[in-house]
């Protein structure tokens, strides 16, 4: 019986994809997008940016403890920093598209002057 290509890990594969999304992760979503389905997506980055926090944290640690052999293509302190940047940049942005949605329904109810 053939065997077939020898897989990566998943932590391998979780960090190639960390990398291809970096600069997606770190921005906004699409303002042209519904409201609903742009805070729907904001929700699912968040689901995905503290799974990835979680993975980064576990293998900066367990870089730590392996001194003699240092692993490349895993995560880093700058990359467990990066990951908290988004985290936080997206919480605001969440933030954002709620308060456009509240000040979007309050207007169209008659209150024409409201400002969150």
């Amino acid at each position: 019986m053939a065997k077939g290509p020898a897989q990566q890990a998943p932590s391998e594969l979780s960090y190639e994809l960390y990398q291809e999304l970096l600069e997606e992760l770190l921005s906004p979503i699409e303002v042209s997008l519904d409201l609903g389905v742009r805070y729907e997506l904001y929700l699912s980055k968040l689901v995905y940016l503290e799974n990835l926090q979680s993975q980064c944290f576990r293998s900066v640690n367990a870089n730590r403890n392996n001194k003699l052999y240092p692993r490349e293509n895993y995560f880093t302190q700058k990359d467990l920093e990066t990951i908290q940047e988004a985290i936080s940049s997206t919480h605001e942005f969440l933030r954002a598209t709620i308060l456009e949605a509240l000040e979007t329904r309050l207007s169209r109810i008659g209150f024409q002057d409201v400002s969150l």
